[in-house]
């Protein structure tokens, strides 16, 4: 089956993940604003009370701390973490999480993605080459 969108971005973090989608037009800190016991998104905003567990988490950047890479560590230890990151901007501190937790990430994606991709829509990434491929729901 051919996919709906192909997006390339910048493969940060080597891996291949495929799995439905978790879309949120905003920068999430995982600092407080996450529970990585539950993988709930605990901060105000697009994503609040939404589940990141299994999911790949397509997002603005992290914010914040640098604890982003324990409370993702954490997230993993309790099998409640995202499948693969995806962000429009390349943000350190996600990357470092993500290198820490053996997590595909790709960045520096068109902001497009967000009018283009919604929940649910089943992705494909390939961390190595930075492509990621949409499958809409139907």
């Amino acid at each position: 089956m051919k996919p709906d969108y192909t997006f390339k971005g910048v493969g940060l973090i080597s891996g291949y993940a495929e799995g439905k989608a978790l879309v949120g037009n905003t920068r999430i800190s995982f600092w407080g604003g996450f529970d990585p016991k539950t993988g709930v998104v605990l901060q105000d905003g697009v994503l609040k009370d939404k589940n990141v567990s299994n999911k790949i988490l397509l997002f603005i950047s992290s914010k914040g701390s640098s604890g982003t890479s324990s409370r993702l560590a954490l997230a993993k230890f309790e099998d409640n973490h995202p499948l693969a990151l995806i962000n429009t901007e390349i943000d350190e501190l996600a990357v470092l999480a993500a290198e820490v937790c053996n997590i595909p990430m790709v960045g520096n994606i068109s902001e497009e993605v967000f009018d283009l991709i919604e929940n649910d829509d089943f992705i494909k990434i390939n961390g190595e080459t930075g492509t990621i491929e949409v499958y809409k729901k139907n």
